[in-house]
């Protein structure tokens, strides 16, 4: 009696010697809590629960996510097939931390971004709201917020902790 031979399984995501998926850092348990914990404390929290918590839960969520989001970006437009290292996730929580101070503490940021954003956001509000025009996004301008930088910290810690087992 002949057998079928056993599925073969995929090579893990890193390693020495084994493939991996571009932009896969996105993919990473602590970007996908950070996004998570944004959305469910954007679309629900907020406005079951108001107060100054869920403003700061979603400063932290979100600047713990868009680094991860920043550095698989830069990995997908890479034309070099190797890893983010250290340096492109020191750059991406410095960047993020830098523009996220400002928009907490700039006018001028802080129009600036909520333009941008409502712009990028527009495609989207017309399909599912039939808005006509982009809209500016709210922004909360306090300075307390800014000690949610911190969080930034986490995709060096990743992209550390990645470099060291590959080594």
């Amino acid at each position: 009696m002949r057998t079928a031979p056993a599925p073969s399984r995929p090579a893990p995501m890193t390693g020495v010697g084994t493939s991996r998926l571009r932009g896969e850092l996105v993919l990473h348990p602590v970007a996908l809590v950070g996004l998570a914990v944004l959305l469910v404390n954007d679309h629900v929290l907020k406005a079951a629960v108001p107060g100054w918590w869920t403003g700061k839960l979603s400063d932290l969520a979100g600047l713990a996510f868009f680094p991860f989001l920043l550095v698989a970006l830069v990995d997908l437009a890479r034309r070099r097939g190797h890893e983010p290292g250290i340096r492109t996730a020191l750059v991406a929580a410095c960047a993020t931390a830098v523009v996220f101070t400002a928009i907490k503490t700039s006018v001028v940021a802080r129009d600036l971004y909520a333009a941008a954003v409502g712009i990028v956001r527009f495609p989207v509000d017309a399909l599912v709201w039939g808005a006509a025009r982009p809209d500016r996004v709210a922004v909360v301008p306090d300075v307390t917020d800014v000690p949610a930088v911190v969080a930034c910290a986490l995709v060096v810690l990743v992209v550390h902790r990645r470099v060291r087992a590959r080594r």
